[in-house]
Parts: structure tokens; sequence; C-alpha cells
């Protein structure tokens, strides 16, 4: 999978967590997990050790470190009850399930199963640059990972105060948009024998409902306190 449909998901992942904890900082952590793996494993595999690896998919993806982070999570939630860490685990679960590391139980279970495959990439940087660039669903994604970071920080930021209520009011058609394209990439990869645009099309779907989920809470909670803040003046 390419970056913004790890970024999207982890985001969506950290929403719902942030609602069913209430802790804000999940979506930043989870977003950041998602897009963690690559950030680690690409330059390192492709760059640093291009001549003896040449492997986007590397330690970053293991369940070894996967495991690492769940565990300083837990000792990070246990002394300061911040799910920060343990966000940022999440996010990093969800990078390896949309890659699908267990197809190479190589990397999956470094270093216990013999050590990594080398593969053979020729000006990876580029060729990663120019998908990103011409990918329908990145831009989706990329757009959508925005506008939901806009929302939950517009207390933060005041040009995001300014933008959200617009945004929450489009919010119904860019879920429906979501929908008519995971469809789309659905059908395409159907039809096409497209493993991957299958994955991206549920993404865009489950993302489309794990947005429906966390605004239309959001949404609730903005209208108590708003009746609170009514009842305060009177």
């Amino acid at each position: 999978m390419l970056g913004f449909c790890h970024l999207f998901a982890g985001i969506v992942i950290g929403l719902i967590i942030y609602k069913i904890t209430d802790q804000r900082s999940a979506v930043i952590a989870c977003g950041f997990g998602a897009i963690l793996p690559d950030l680690i494993d690409k330059p390192l595999g492709h760059f640093i050790l291009a001549d003896s690896l040449n492997s986007g998919r590397i330690y970053a993806h293991t369940l070894l470190m996967l495991s690492i982070f769940v565990i300083i999570g837990l000792y990070y939630w246990k002394k300061k009850s911040s799910l920060s860490i343990l966000a940022v685990s999440a996010g990093i679960s969800s990078h390896i399930v949309l890659d699908e590391v267990w197809k190479s139980p190589t990397t999956l279970l470094w270093p216990f199963n013999g050590p990594f495959e080398t593969s053979n990439f020729e000006s990876y940087f580029t060729t990663f640059a120019v998908k990103e660039v011409l990918s329908v669903s990145e831009w989706v994604f990329a757009i959508m990972s925005i506008l939901v970071l806009i929302v939950m920080y517009k207390d933060k930021i005041k040009l995001f105060a300014r933008l959200s209520p617009h945004i929450e009011k489009s919010y119904p058609i860019s879920q429906i948009f979501l929908m008519i394209v995971g469809f789309t990439y659905i059908m395409y990869g159907v039809n096409r024998h497209y493993h991957d645009d299958i994955v991206i099309g549920a993404v865009a779907i489950l993302g489309g409902l794990g947005l429906l989920y966390g605004m239309k809470e959001k949404e609730i909670d903005d209208d108590l306190l708003s009746s609170h803040l009514n009842a305060a003046k009177r």
C-alpha cells in the first residue's frame, strides 16, 4: 500500500480510539504509527542497505518491532495513563495488516525465521513518487486525512477553527464519495483481479464508516457542549 492509504487508515483507527477513550492524542499517534514502518524501512532498506537488501519491508515491518512498541506502550499507559504509544502500536498493526506481511513469514517473524529476503528495485524512490502523484486513491486519502485533522484540532489553530464548520457540513458528501470510490476500486479490482485495488476499496469503505461513527459522536459532543454553555448563560 502507498503512504496516504496507510495514513488515512491510521487516522480513522485513532479517531475511533479517541471516541472510546477520550484521548485525542490517539488520532495523531495512530496516524504516525501507520506510516512509521515505511518511514524507517524505506530509506534504510532502499538507500542505506541498498547493496545488501534493497527492500522496504525489513525491521519495522516485523512482529518484534510491534511487540517492542506494545510493551513500551503498556508501561507508558500504566505510568502516565496515556494511550499515545499504544495508539502508535495500533497504527503499526494496521500497516502490517494492509501490507499483508504475513505472506512473507521471514519478514514478519524476523529474526526467528531466518534473515530478510533480498529484493531488486531500481530507482525505487522515483517510482514511488510517481505512483503517489498518479494514484487517484492517494489523493482521496490525503484530502480526507487533512480534513479530519482540521476538524479534530480546530481548537488549536485559528485557521482550522475557521475552516472546520464548512468541512463538517460537507462530511456527509465526503463519506458518500468515499463509499463510491471504495466500491469502484473493489469492482475494478475484482474484474481485473487486482488485489491491491480491492484492499484500497475496503480501506475507503471502512474508513467512511469509521468517519461516520467518529464524526457523529463528535457532533453529539458539540451539541451537548453548546447546551451546557447556553444553560450557563441563563
